[in-house]
């Protein structure tokens, strides 16, 4: 699976706790194409890279998140 081109997408970056990373990237994967999410290595951060066009839904993914484990927007 190849990353999308960064031209064409918007970066967005969130902390949360470690343990909902994964639960993160299930629901992610689930509004397939909504989204590509990275995450680095024993931190509590993620990455999305949002095809433009799609931000508004993304963005309300993220905000329901926010709300149901403590995801939060960091600045980019």
């Amino acid at each position: 699976m190849s990353l999308p081109d960064d031209t064409r997408c918007l970066r967005r970056r969130y902390r949360l706790p470690r343990e909902e990373i994964k639960y993160v990237r299930f629901i992610l994967e689930a509004y397939s194409g909504i989204a590509v999410m990275s995450s680095p290595r024993g931190r509590g951060e993620i990455e999305w890279l949002v095809p433009r066009g799609l931000e508004a839904e993304a963005d309300g993914l993220a905000q329901a998140l926010e709300e149901e484990i403590g995801m939060v927007r960091l600045e980019d």
